[in-house]
């Protein structure tokens, strides 16, 4: 039998706003008057791996400079 856990939570304590709340006597501003349309949120993994090849290619760039100059050093040393 699996006990079933206690769910967690919110933060109940949220910080006050720096600013202080209009009170009923100013005018609403005009960006509080607009409604706003309700976006899809885009998922957080993109499917996008175009960077991956061109890290790939980078890494072979710099490890290709570094060999050569080894190579290049150990005749120089020498």
């Amino acid at each position: 039998m699996s006990t079933e856990r206690p769910r967690r939570r919110r933060r109940i304590d949220a910080p006050a706003a720096t600013l202080p709340r209009p009170t009923a006597s100013e005018p609403p501003s005009e960006g509080s008057r607009r409604q706003h349309a309700p976006q899809v949120r885009a998922h957080h993994v993109t499917k996008d791996y175009s960077y991956v090849k061109r890290d790939l290619l980078g890494i072979l760039v710099v490890g290709i400079i570094s060999f050569a100059f080894i190579g290049v050093m150990s005749f120089v040393v020498q």
